[in-house]
């Protein structure tokens, strides 16, 4: 009886390290390390199975073939265990040297050469001994049985040194207690297998069989609780994907075929278990057992076999198919009244394949197999007792566990295909919600999104985390809690990339980070891991956000807490999500961009005159529901072009941005700053109490430029000059503020610069009223309002008239009449001084052709020259003048200001050279007010300078103007040119003139300007 319980308990141990070695081998074949601890379980599996078989015979010879048989398992186990544990101390490098290799398998293959191959000389190597416990072996002590002592002992003390050496080297604390273990339980091993040889083979009254491979439990046990506790062998991940519309996924499918392999495996066990209750030939029943548990291997092998889903499902009916009449046909009587329902356990694993040939094969089967049955066999006589009860409640059981996992199955594909049905759903809302994302609107649709996605996903915690690579930093932007007591993100909180570089690297490699347990992290990822447990976070995915080719930041759910974490059964699938805020995100970086150009000045940042015009008009509606004042300062920068020309347009812009930053950095909370084009800047108080608090303000403000800016290395002292205007008596519309605002500025320009000037009654009543003339003086040709007054010019000697002036006036109905000085410039301004000019020769010389017509003297007449007329077609402009009216060129005389007499341009010398080829006379007009150039003088053909009426007026009062008129004069007689004196209003004056020289005078002493018809009258008196 203890022989064949002996039998029993290697035959068992047999099956434990078959089903360990296979179960190992496919959490992942490709792994060397899985790959060698198979084979490390296939020479303890084949050293057990030997022992087995040899300890049930009774025939010396046979058991000497089944002993040399386990010496193919045990001659090879130690070289095969040293290998695995290079592997798993990480000293793999060292199996890449052929020397070390060889070193490790010659001792293997000397052993077994001599213990298993060779007959003759394996023979001489056993001295078996029958006992009641099963045959026992007592060493021949020759030189063979000391080198395989000494092989064993080396290996297994070289094992153990490499665990120890392992144990405080690795920085990894989970490996640190692998290796305790492991390290524990081989030294365990290593005594006690020692212990039991000498105690076997020297204290014993008679030798007992080797219980080594019992012993190799210890190890091996410890080795399977690694694997269970620290995922020492993580299982292949599979990347398939299950269709909808299939039962089983990749990994149920496997699943089953497990519990399949272990049907034939329970089959194999109570088979083999027979010989503890029934008189029967143990060695028969270890093959039918050994041929089930074979079966039962092959079918846990298909999944990871490469064959398609198709081809296993056919192999796996052809073995149940096979395998059911095996089972009825027992050669035996005792179990066949137990497990013949063991068919029906096979049929009911079909519901779960989509395979209808699989249930047809099967069933039609189990009929044949029970007709044969009962044809061969018609009666028999069964004994049911306590043993048969307790068979069929155990195979009961079987059946129930299958049961239940086929239950199980269809539940997980029914949740899961209901999941998929609310993932697609939510999906299709979150989409749906995206439609009409935009950048005001960003938050609340990504709220959305956390939060239905975080419901489906039964997460804990959801957020948006955005990575910024000009900064270097991390920051999350959003986040959704399903209870508000859950840990936060610090949302809006910048963290460096570096903080976490296994999750930063991992998500910038475009992959997808899904921890069930921070055991999961890998030991460069100590950062990440301590975070997860400070947080108390169970398990993580983290999926990458991908814009433009580019990695922009990642969507995150977090599980919190102890809760149970259901598998994914394809995170991929949230990458839609992850696409959707890339989307969104790439939608509103597109949309602020364009809002950036269209409201910010792209050289300072700052506002432009749109976003400042809109701003303007929000505060201006808040300030009438309020009754309070706000005020627009318009500042210009004085000088600024030449900044340009002397530093170029680069430095410029750098005088720009550096102004716009002081005027930003000195902005009282509330107001607005823009720059409103060119060198213009435009900045809104509001909330005035006081007008005077408004040129504080200005003040503090304006204080910015008395600082000086560098520019590369030179300091550039900037003044400007500001025009402020106040809402609302200054202006209810935003462009009638900054108009004033402007207006104010320009006339603090013409006060000295480096001002600041509110905005007046007296400014506004001007610009209104050169708004009117300026639309009125479009048509005021049209409208026959212009006309010529004429001023006569006297000779001072014989004080006879010799000549006229024809001066322009604009009989507004309006305004009244409009002196030249006013509209003459708008015209300018306005492109219509040719048109003005073209009708005054017109006029002028018409006029005075039609008084010579009437007998009048010949006198010339004078008309003033805009720089305006002053272009190439003016020669031709006078020249058809003069022959449409039929006057002669010595009797028109024309007038130039100083400013263009002295102009350097070389086209107004020869267009005046041309004029006086035609007979004309040419004057300088208001000589002495402008800058003169006396060698500019001697080119020029003028015949006569004209005296300013600014200094006319200072004879008899101040003796300057009397000085630099009687200068003029003598420097006219010098250059031979004629003088004329404007503005002469009193006798007094005219004998001064008289007395220095002057040729002729003109002014309110001998007339004022009268219209034609009037100025006809004094012609006739004269004349």
């Amino acid at each position: 009886m203890q022989q064949t319980q002996i039998s029993i308990l290697f035959y068992l141990i047999f099956i434990l390290y078959s089903c360990l070695g296979f179960f190992c081998l496919f959490l992942n074949k490709k792994e060397q390390l899985n790959q060698v601890f198979f084979w490390l379980c296939m020479s303890y599996a084949v050293w057990a199975f030997g022992f087995a078989i040899s300890n049930t015979l009774s025939d010396v010879q046979s058991v000497l073939i089944w002993r040399r048989i386990a010496a193919l398992g045990w001659g090879v186990a130690f070289s095969v265990m040293l290998h695995f544990m290079l592997i798993l101390t990480e000293h793999q490098q060292w199996l890449g040297n052929l020397k070390i290799r060889i070193a490790i398998y010659l001792p293997a293959v000397i052993t077994i050469a001599v213990f298993a191959l060779f007959p003759q000389l394996a023979d001489a190597q056993y001295n078996l001994v029958q006992t009641p416990m099963g045959w026992g072996n007592i060493p021949v002590n020759n030189f063979w049985d000391i080198f395989y002592n000494l092989y064993y002992l080396s290996f297994s003390l070289l094992t153990l040194g490499l665990l120890f050496q392992w144990y405080p080297s690795t920085p990894d604390r989970r490996k640190q207690q692998q290796a305790f273990w492991l390290l524990l339980a081989f030294a365990i091993a290593i005594a006690m297998g020692t212990l039991t040889e000498m105690m076997a083979n020297n204290l014993l009254a008679y030798p007992i069989p080797s219980v080594a491979p019992i012993i190799i439990l210890i190890p091996v046990t410890a080795f399977a609780f690694d694997v269970k506790k620290y995922k020492l062998m993580v299982p292949e991940k599979s990347d398939k994907k299950v269709k909808f519309s299939e039962i089983l996924s990749d990994e149920t499918h496997r699943g089953l075929f497990r519990s399949i392999a272990m049907i034939f495996v329970v089959i194999s066990v109570i088979s083999f278990g027979n010989a503890c209750f029934y008189p029967v030939q143990l060695w028969r029943l270890m093959v039918i057992s050994t041929i089930n548990l074979l079966l039962g291997l092959g079918i846990y092998s298909l999944p990871f076999s490469g064959l398609s889903i198709a081809n296993q499902d056919r192999i796996i009916t052809g073995i149940m198919v096979v395998a059911i009449p095996l089972t009825i046909f027992r050669p035996d009587t005792y179990l066949t009244n137990v497990i013949w329902v063991v068919p029906l356990i096979f049929l009911t694993v079909t519901i779960v394949f989509k395979q209808k040939k699989m249930f047809i094969l099967l069933a039609t089967a189990t009929i044949i197999a029970g007709l044969v049955m009962v044809s061969w066999k018609p009666d028999q006589w069964v004994n049911v007792g306590t043993r048969e009860y307790l068979a069929r409640l155990f195979i009961c059981l079987v059946a129930i566990l299958l049961a239940g996992y086929t239950n199980r199955i269809y539940i997980a594909r029914l949740t899961e295909n209901n999941r998929q049905i609310s993932f697609q759903k939510m999906i299709s809302q979150v989409t749906t919600q995206f439609v009409s994302v935009s950048a005001s609107n960003f938050d609340e649709k990504v709220q959305y999104l956390l939060k239905t996605s975080g419901e489906i996903m039964n997460a804990d915690r959801v957020f948006v985390g955005r990575f910024f690579q000009d900064s270097g930093e991390l920051r999350c932007t959003n986040e959704w809690l399903a209870e508000p007591y859950f840990p936060s993100v610090n949302l809006n909180e910048d963290i460096r990339q570096t903080k976490f570089p296994w999750f930063t690297k991992t998500i910038f490699n475009n992959q997808l980070v899904y921890l069930r347990s921070c055991d999961e992290l890998p030991a460069e990822a100590q950062p990440e891991k301590a975070m997860m447990v400070q947080q108390g976070i169970t398990a993580m995915l983290l999926i990458p956000i991908q814009s433009r080719e580019t990695i922009i930041g990642f969507l995150g759910f977090d599980k919190i807490g102890k809760a149970k974490v259901p598998a994914l059964t394809d995170p991929e699938l949230l990458r839609v999500l992850a696409n959707t805020l890339a989307d969104a995100i790439g939608k509103v970086e597109n949309e602020n961009e364009i809002h950036c150009r269209a409201y910010y000045d792209t050289l300072t940042g700052l506002p432009n005159r749109v976003f400042f015009h809109e701003q303007l008009e929000k505060s201006m509606a808040a300030m009438k529901s309020n009754g309070s004042q706000l005020g627009v300062i318009f500042v210009d920068l004085d000088g600024f072009k030449e900044v340009n020309d002397t530093m170029g347009h680069d430095w410029g812009d750098h005088l720009l941005n550096h102004i716009g930053q002081r005027l930003s950095d000195n902005m009282r909370k509330g107001d607005s700053l823009a720059r409103f084009g060119g060198d213009e800047f435009l900045i809104m108080v509001s909330q005035l109490n006081h007008k005077n608090e408004l040129l504080d303000v200005a003040r503090q403000l304006m204080a910015v430029f008395k600082e000086p800016v560098c520019l590369g290395e030179q300091e550039f002292y900037i003044s400007a000059s500001g025009g402020i205007a106040v809402f609302p008596e200054d202006g209810e519309t935003v462009s009638a503020l900054i108009k004033h605002a402007d207006l104010a500025m320009y006339d603090a320009k013409k006060n000295g610069k480096g001002q600041v000037v509110f905005c007046s009654e007296e400014m506004k009543n001007c610009i209104r009223e050169k708004m009117i003339l300026t639309n009125s003086l479009h048509r005021a040709l049209e409208r026959q309002q212009l006309a010529l007054y004429y001023q006569p010019k006297f000779d001072v000697s014989s004080q006879t008239m010799v000549g006229y002036e024809a001066l322009l006036r604009w009989q507004h109905p309006e305004l009244g009449m409009i002196l030249p000085g006013v509209f003459i410039p708008i015209a300018e301004q306005k492109g219509l001084m040719s048109e003005i000019g073209q009708w005054v020769f017109k006029t002028a010389c018409a006029q005075n052709k039609a008084w010579q017509a009437q007998g009048f003297r010949p006198l010339p007449v004078a008309v003033n020259l805009s720089a305006a007329q002053f272009d190439s077609d003016l020669t031709a402009i006078v020249e058809k003048c003069l022959t449409e009216t039929g006057l002669a060129g010595q009797y028109l005389e024309l007038e130039i200001t100083e400013t263009i007499a002295m102009a350097e341009s070389c086209g107004m010398i020869l267009t005046l050279h041309q004029l006086k080829a035609l007979g004309l006379g040419i004057s300088i007009d208001d000589f002495g007010t402008e800058f003169s150039s006396l060698s500019r003088l001697n080119d020029l053909p003028v015949d006569r300078i004209k005296i300013d009426g600014s200094f006319i007026w200072g004879i008899g009062i101040n003796p300057k103007d009397e000085s630099i008129i009687s200068v003029m004069i003598h420097l006219a007689q010098k250059l031979g040119l004629q003088v004329v004196a404007e503005g002469v209003e009193s006798q007094a004056q005219l004998a001064f003139l008289q007395e220095k020289g002057c040729h002729e005078v003109q002014g309110y002493y001998w007339g004022e300007p009268l219209p034609a018809a009037d100025f006809e009258k004094q012609l006739s008196l004269i004349h």
